[in-house]
Parts: C-alpha cells; structure tokens; sequence
C-alpha cells in the first residue's frame, strides 16, 4: 500500500470506536505480507507503537479506519487464518500489557507530582489545565475512543494540573520516551530518583522557612520586647530625672559648703600666721593695710636680734683694736702675749659675724617663703571677699543645666565659677559676663559684641591645648554667660608666684605646648592672633598639660590680608609687658600678624627661666607706655645666674627680634630644634 493512500485513510479516519479494530489490523497486516514486506512491517509498527501506550491519537488509528475502508476488498482467505489469529492474539496481548504498564508509569508520575504541587494556586491550576485541554483537542483531529484513547484521556486528565514549569518539562519528557519500551525502566527510574530528590528538596526548604518565620516571629517579639523595655526606661528616666538632679546638685551643695567652711576656717589660721587687712582710721579716710601675723613677727624679731648681735660684734671688734698695745711701749714677750689674744679675739669675732651671716641668709629664706605663702593668702582671701559679695553664690541652677558651686576668681567685668553639667555630668567654668547698670546703651551693645566676637571665634576651635568653649546663653538682660572647659589645675601665673624660676626642662615643655597650639590657630582656613598671651592666661589641668584661654582680644586675620598683616585697632588693648614693639607705634596704624604671639612666647619663655621679664619688669603698665620702655627694647640681655642652654637663649633672640620683618611667624619659629623631641 502506497504512502499516498495511508495517508488518505488517515485524514478519513472516523472518531467512533470499533470493537473489531484489533482483528481488522491483524488482517491487514496478513494481506501485506509478502507484497511489500520490509515496507509493510516497518510502517506497521511504525504505526502501532504509538496506539500500544494510547498516548493520544497517532498513525494507529489511521491504520484501523484504513482497514475497515479496505474491509469489503478482502476475502477470508483460510490459507492464511494461522497467521491472522496470532497477530490478532500477539496485538491484543501487546495492547493490553503495554497499555496497562503505561498507565500505572504515567499514573504514580502523576499522583507524584500531583502532591508537590497541592499548594499551588487553584485558580493558577485551573487555568493551566483549561489551556492544555484546548490545546490537545486541536491537535487530537477524528480520533477513536478505543481502549488506549481511554487510557491517554485518563492519563492527560491527571497529569494537566501541573503548572510548575520545570515539572511539566518533566513530564512531556517522561512522555516522549514512554515509547521505547528497551529504555522505559531507566527513564522511570531517573524521574523517580528526580522526584524524590525535589521532594527532599521541598520538605527542607519548608523546614527552612518555617525555622526562618519561627526566628522572624521571635526576633520580632524580642525586638518588641526591647522596645517596651526602652520605652519603659525612658519613662522612667523622664519621672526620675528631676528627682536625680536634686540629689545630684543637693550633694554637689553639701560639698561646695563644705569647702566654702574648710577654706574659710584655713584662711583664719593663715592669718594668725601670716597676718591679716587691718582697717585703718585717718581722720576721715579710712584705708586698708597689711598687718603681720606672728610668724613674720617671729622671724623679724630674729633678724633684729641678729642685726644687734651683729652691731654689738662689730664694736667689740673697734674696741679691740684700741686696745691693742704700742710695740715701743712694754717688754717684748708681754707685748707678744697680748697681741696673740687680740688676734684670737679679732678671729673669735670674726667667726661669729660668719655664724650670724648664715643665719640671717636661713631667717631670709624663711621670709621669702613666708611672702610667697602670704601673697596666696592674700588673693585667697580676696576671691572669699569677692565671692560673699557675688550675686550668684547661692548655688543657682542656670539654663537648667549648669549647678553653680564655688568663685574661681573676678576680674573686671567678669567672675567665674567653678560649676557641674546635669546633662553631660562633667565639671565645667561658668563665665559670668556683667554689664554695668551704670553704662550707657551705647555701651553696653559694644560690649556685647564684644564677647559674642570672642565666642564666635572661640567656639570653632577644638584643639588640646586649647580651652574648649561649650555653651553660651542670656541670664537676664545684664547678664549673659559662657561656658568653658574646666581645668583643675593652676595657672603659669600662680605656678610662678609660687615658684619664680622654673628648671628648663619644664620651662621648655610648656613653651612647646604653647607653640602647639599656636600652630593650630595658623593653619585654619582663617588664622587667630591670640594677641594677649601671658601667663595668666595659660591653664593647666589636673595631668599638667597647658591649655591657652581667653580670646577676648583675638583677631581673625581676614583672606585679603597682605604679608605684613592686619591693622590693629584696639591699640593700647592688652598686657604691655609681653606685647612687641609695633603695637605701640603712635606714627601710623601698626600692622600685626602672628609675629605678635611669637613675641609674647618669648617674653613668656625668659620669664619662666629667669624668674623675671626682660623688660619693664619692675614697671607698671603707665610707666612703660610713658617711657616708650618697649619701644626702646632693642636687644635682649641675659643675667649670668641661672644657668641656661645658648639653645634656649638662641630661641628668645629670634623670638625677641625687634625688627617685625625680620622676626619668624608662628609657622616658621615652629621648625625650630628647640622645640622638636627626638629620641636621643
């Protein structure tokens, strides 16, 4: 039979099922042989192998329509009823077991995936298997309802739910080698094993995130947890807050009061001591005076005594001399005799005018001592005076924050108090800046700008040798305040009250901590001139480390500024002594520049090794600006004693040069040896 009329019979094939298609096929195929075998047997199996799985419609079902359109052509012919009845048996058999064995394959493929996928979307399914059936119907053109037709039907209505995409790739591959029954087994194995695998697969990414949601749900609960637990504390932290500052300042007053007494109590018996501020009556002029306490009195009295001692030692000495004997006069031994105890007499005395000097130098020591101990007193009792007559002694709490405790010092428009932070519980300097009611309007804003200038120019600078500056707010509408960082130790003017000379070594370190911060004012974007530099305004902290203060006289040295500086306006402003040469030019308006801070360091430098400045020291402020002192210091001396390295003596020289132009700036007298460490 040709290709050409296979191919008719196929595409006029009828969709009615026919109960003797088996037999039909067989006949058929007895009919062939012989006539076209190798073709016949080939496109007979080619045929029939499909229909064996029923796995939709195929060149099967063309066959069997083709059989019954040739049916009334054939004859029964009995030579070849052998052969038909075993092809029909052998088909019937194949059919049935190939049939059966397929749809228990495709059947356990499907329940399998049928249970991986029952938490997919219904909907999502439902769709899927709507469009699968529409798209098998189109290309299931006159099929027949034969056993196998039933067996695919079941098969497809099984396996349609399957919406995941790479299990359906699965299944149409299980599908496409249902066929080849020699390698059946392994593909079935294969999607066994690929099954069990996605299963596994599944099952631990469920344990996965069901552990993850488990995890989620309780750090979430935790993170609640915390949140109420923060909340909570800061509620608590709000109702107790006032509760924990009273304490806080109620034990902060306790201690201040208790200082206040113990310093108190410790002056009064300083005075006894050391002396005390007499008031004295002139008429109708009455004016305080020094009156030594007892030991001053002790020790002048010993002086006294020595100096009498001293004056009765010394006529003796005259007498003596008188008395001694003319040679031409008397024998000579006798003469002899009384010359050798008059020169033992003479040594005598002389001995103990030796024994009374050194006794005078230890009485002067003492002395000194005691006029250094008494110029402590004297400021400390002046800061007593003025903090009983301060305004804010009554520990104030200022801006809520600030708890005032103890006065440090007053200075002219100004008082500053040692106070304690309730927020950040740190210990701080309050400065209290007071306008006068006295002045004028006019007065007053210049004064106020004054100091917002200062802290507009201090509150940018964050270095450690430099005194931070904090806060600054309105107390009332005289008074404003600033708030500094507190330095527990003294500053170089009391370190020199008290000790005039310093060793080098500590000289040198100060002076390089100094020039540290120095440096830093330089190279900002806009560079500071301190302009009052000296030793009051050099603190120290608790750790010895010197920190420069006070820019109430700074000057910000504009970008427009040329090479030989800017103008200074506030002539006369500052400390003379430790101001240079150029300030006080009355000619022309001087132009300053940081040479200005390098000449104060040198001034400060000199002093602390020498125990005096270098010019003007015994002057005051009047007297060297009326007798041009600084204008005349063109040269440096140095005295003999004590003894100083030529570097430090070589450092001031520059520091000290009179001559602005030739004097090095802050930046450039910075690289100097002197104030470098190496490690030798």
């Amino acid at each position: 039979m040709s290709d050409d009329m296979v191919i008719h019979f196929a595409s006029n094939s009828s969709n009615q099922s026919d109960q003797s298609l088996p037999t039909k096929i067989a006949k058929l195929e007895a009919r062939m042989v012989g006539k076209a075998s190798s073709t016949s047997t080939s496109r007979a199996t080619s045929w029939s192998a499909p229909a064996k799985f029923g796995l939709g419609p195929g060149p099967a079902d063309n066959v069997a329509e083709l059989a019954v359109s040739s049916d009334s052509d054939d004859d029964d012919d009995n030579g070849r009823e052998f052969l038909i009845q075993a092809n029909t048996q052998k088909r019937r058999k194949l059919e049935d077991d190939n049939s059966s064995t397929s749809f228990e394959h495709v059947e356990t493929a499907a329940d399998t995936v049928k249970k991986i996928v029952d938490n997919t979307d219904t909907s999502k399914v439902g769709s899927d298997v709507n469009r699968r059936k529409q798209s098998r119907v189109k290309g299931q053109t006159n099929s027949g309802r034969g056993r196998g037709s039933r067996v695919s039907d079941q098969t497809k209505s099984q396996a349609v739910s399957v919406s995941n995409g790479q299990l359906e790739n699965s299944y149409q591959k299980l599908q496409d080698g249902l066929p080849k029954e020699q390698i059946g087994h392994d593909r079935q194995t294969v999607f066994e094993e690929e099954i069990t695998s996605l299963r596994a697969k599944v099952v631990a990414l469920e344990e996965e995130l069901k552990k993850s949601r488990q995890e989620a749900s309780d750090y979430q609960h935790q993170c609640q947890q915390l949140e109420k637990e923060l909340k909570d504390l800061k509620d608590y932290e709000q109702q107790t807050k006032p509760k924990r500052t009273k304490i806080i300042s109620e034990l902060l007053i306790s201690v201040s009061k208790a200082e206040r007494q113990e310093a108190r109590m410790k002056v009064r018996q300083e005075s006894l001591r050391l002396g005390n501020v007499g008031v004295i009556r002139a008429g109708t002029i009455i004016s305080e005076a020094w009156e030594d306490g007892q030991a001053l009195k002790d020790l002048n009295a010993q002086l006294r005594n020595l100096l009498e001692t001293k004056e009765a030692i010394e006529r003796q000495r005259k007498l003596l001399k008188k008395r001694q004997p003319d040679k031409s006069d008397g024998g000579d031994v006798e003469g002899g005799l009384q010359e050798e105890d008059s020169l033992i007499q003479d040594e005598i005395y002389k001995s103990r005018l030796a024994s009374i000097k050194r006794e005078e130098d230890v009485i002067m020591r003492e002395r000194d001592r005691y006029e250094l101990e008494k110029g402590r007193l004297i400021r400390e009792m002046k800061r007593i005076r003025d903090e009983d007559g301060s305004h804010f002694n009554n520990f104030q709490i200022l801006n809520h924050r600030y708890a005032l405790l103890n006065l440090l010092g007053k200075g002219g428009f100004s008082e500053v108090y040692k106070a304690f932070d309730l927020v950040d519980h740190r210990y701080v300097a309050c400065k209290l800046h007071g306008l006068n009611a006295q002045w004028s309007e006019e007065k007053k804003q210049s004064y106020i700008r004054h100091a917002i200038r200062e802290y507009n120019i201090h509150k940018t600078l964050v270095h450690h040798h430099i005194v931070r500056l904090w806060d600054i707010f309105e107390i009332d509408q005289n008074t404003f305040c600033t708030i500094l960082e507190y330095c527990s130790g003294k500053d170089l003017d009391a370190v020199l009250k008290a000790t005039p000379v310093l060793p080098e070594r500590e000289a040198r370190i100060i002076i390089v901590q100094i020039f540290q911060g120095l440096v830093y004012l330089n190279k900002k974007s806009q560079k500071i001139i301190h302009y009052d530099l000296k030793p009051g305004n050099v603190l120290f902290d608790e750790f010895g480390i010197a920190k420069v203060t006070d820019f109430g006289l700074s000057k910000i040295v504009e970008d427009d500024v040329g090479s030989q500086g800017m103008e200074l306006t506030s002539q006369g402003a500052g400390t003379y002594w430790y101001l240079p040469p150029e300030c006080f030019e009355l000619s022309k308006t001087p132009l300053i520049s940081s040479k200005v801070d390098v000449w104060s360091a040198g001034i400060l430098l000199y002093q602390m090794l020498f125990g005096k400045r270098p010019f003007g020291h015994d002057q005051s402020q009047e007297r060297i600006l009326r007798e041009d002192t600084i204008i005349k210091a063109r040269k440096v001396e140095f005295p003999t004693r004590p003894a100083v390295s030529n570097e430090a003596k070589e450092f001031i020289r520059r520091c000290l040069t009179y001559n602005q132009a030739d004097r090095p700036d802050v930046l450039s007298i910075a690289q100097d040896p002197y104030l470098t460490y190496s490690k030798k």
